[in-house]
């Protein structure tokens, strides 16, 4: 049903506006200058071992979507989480897919496409904010069960896990 694209130079455009609508700018925030936010996506985050996508259904792009092995992410980030362990983070830009249940269907098929790539996956962890609610119960509905509430590098956010 749904596609992950690797991310390229082609998406940044679709990215950036994603990032500047009202059901996503309140919870996630990233640099505006836009060589910075190229090399952020393109160079940096790959160096450090995310892999980001584009996400598309009928091969319209409508979202974005990054793994990578928590052990090992490191500035701060998930190094008390055992081998194994991979995070997610992700979201829908296409105002019109938000509500319909679009997201409970990405994350349980991105999390089936993990563990294809990554054969040793015991859990994937997810950090929304407290307050993204809507976040959080699509998560529920994939799978994942609230842990604990958090400090990360970003602020409050909790901890949520699917193990496997």
């Amino acid at each position: 049903m749904f596609k992950f694209l690797p991310l390229e130079e082609s998406h940044i455009a679709t990215f950036k506006k994603w990032l500047t609508e009202d059901h996503i700018k309140p919870v996630w925030q990233e640099p505006e200058d836009e060589a910075e936010f190229n090399e952020k996506f393109l160079v940096k985050l790959p160096q450090r071992g995310v892999k980001p996508f584009i996400i598309t259904s009928n091969d319209e792009p409508l979202g974005y979507i990054q793994y990578y092995n928590a052990h090992s992410i490191g500035n701060g980030w998930w190094e008390n989480e055992p081998l194994g362990t991979y995070g997610i983070d992700l979201l829908i830009g296409e105002k019109t897919q938000v509500g319909k249940g679009v997201g409970p269907a990405i994350i349980k098929e991105f999390t089936t496409f993990i563990l294809r790539q990554e054969p040793n996956v015991t859990s994937i962890i997810i950090d929304p904010e407290p307050t993204n609610l809507r976040a959080i119960k699509a998560f529920e509905k994939a799978g994942f069960v609230r842990e604990s509430e958090i400090e990360t590098p970003n602020g409050q956010a909790l901890l949520m896990r699917i193990s496997f």
